[in-house]
């Protein structure tokens, strides 16, 4: 039936051949490191020196030492209630990464709160551990979260992840990220990804799911958040992010983290 046809087509079909002029430039870029004894972070700064850098994340955030910023304006969300042309989930073998594809014209961002420039949308990232006292990168008041979600977005004028990489400013990337706490009932705006899971067990492999709404994933928040100059968590660890997190955890039930 033409019902099942689009179905089909929608699990299978690479859209980015139908719209290639589309594709936002945003996959991570690959760079070799590890978490052994022999490539782990301790080894980093051998090969990427701005891993030994003053200014390295992820961080405790201290709430009680942290300076009220009352911002002229409140942070603005445009484009995160649409859903994208395409959308996948991939395995990295460290994590498992969300991209999309969006026309020119719809492709979300943010600006205005802590924000000097407009930031548009690349990558969602996740993080999580073997157990749920641990898989956060951040920690708030020395609580590490079962998982933690990093949406990347690079400075307006980049064409590129790498070329904000390459230009070494010191705000070229923001990263949010939200924390995700354990609750009994499952997250049912989780089950678009939680159900696509097993299909990427492999590391390399991607799967083609239907989009989404992101908003279905985390809030717009508008204020009540903590930011700080930062870097990347990974090599190469350049310090260029401007990082925000909202405090307010994300519920998950302990089936979707495993």
């Amino acid at each position: 039936s033409i019902y099942v046809t689009v179905l089909l087509l929608t699990e299978v079909l690479d859209w980015t051949q139908l719209f290639p002029w589309v594709e936002n430039e945003c996959n991570l870029p690959s760079f070799t490191f590890g978490y052994a004894d022999r490539n782990g972070p301790h080894m980093w700064k051998l090969q990427y020196p701005d891993s030994n850098g003053s200014n390295q994340s992820p961080i405790n955030i201290t709430t009680q030492l942290a300076v009220v910023v009352q911002p002229s304006e409140p942070l603005q969300w445009i484009g995160y209630d649409k859903g994208p042309l395409s959308m996948t989930i991939m395995n990295n073998e460290n994590n498992v990464i969300i991209n999309t594809v969006w026309s020119s014209l719809n492709r979300p961002y943010i600006q205005g709160g802590c924000l000097t420039n407009i930031y548009d949308l690349c990558s969602m990232v996740f993080h999580w551990g073997q157990s749920h006292e641990e898989g956060s990168e951040h920690t708030l008041d020395y609580v590490r979260y079962p998982m933690e979600l990093q949406v990347w977005h690079i400075k307006r004028g980049f064409n590129s992840l790498l070329e904000a990489i390459e230009a070494k400013e010191n705000d070229g990337i923001l990263i949010v990220s939200f924390f995700f706490q354990i609750t009994n009932a499952d997250n049912p705006y989780l089950d678009h990804i939680v159900t696509n899971l097993w299909r990427i067990i492999q590391p390399g492999a991607k799967v083609y799911v239907p989009p989404f709404p992101l908003i279905w994933i985390f809030p717009t928040f508008q204020k009540d958040y903590y930011t700080y100059s930062g870097s990347f968590t990974q090599p190469p660890c350049s310090e260029i992010v401007t990082w925000i997190l909202y405090p307010e955890p994300i519920a998950i039930s302990p089936s979707q983290v495993k």
